[in-house]
């Protein structure tokens, strides 16, 4: 049996249209179920004709609001995870620049070979440490790596 295929995260994220539709939906179900089940208890098993309406509608409206808030939340959380990749991508291709420079310079009988090859791991360096403070830029002491490297460069 072939495991059903997922659409691509880009695909998944969620328009304000589609948010929107969701939420409507949601709040008639639950205004819909809820006056159903009154219009059973009142008027079927009690025989009272009255249904309370501002409740379901109440009701309705925190549904409404409640999807809304968390669709938006699903929305941007996945945003955010779009935007990691595409910087893990990004550090992912100056990483392998880099790498392919010392990979090259490794067979060379050059004396002056050791610049490059400095120079590409200081690159490799610097992205990480960017990667790090952008990914981490409410973790504590990140000020203090950021000057601590600012530093050593000066050095």
């Amino acid at each position: 049996m072939k495991p059903k295929a997922e659409l691509p995260l880009v695909r998944q994220i969620s328009t304000d249209r589609h948010i929107w539709m969701v939420s409507l939906f949601s709040a008639f179900a639950v205004f819909s179920v809820a006056i159903f089940l009154q219009w059973l208890i009142y008027d079927d098993w009690m025989h009272r004709g009255s249904l309370r309406v501002v409740g379901s509608t109440l009701a309705a409206f925190l549904t409404f609001i409640f999807v809304s808030w968390w669709r938006r939340a699903v929305r941007h959380e996945k945003i955010e995870i779009l935007r990691r990749f595409e910087r893990i991508r990004w550090m992912n291709d100056r990483i392998r620049n880099s790498l392919q420079a010392i990979e090259c310079l490794t067979w060379s009988d050059d004396a002056h070979a050791t610049d490059p090859v400095r120079d590409a791991v200081d690159a490799i360096e610097d992205v990480l440490h960017e990667v790090f403070v952008e990914s981490y830029s409410g973790f504590p002491g990140s000020e203090i790596a950021s000057e601590a490297k600012a530093a050593q460069r000066s050095a």
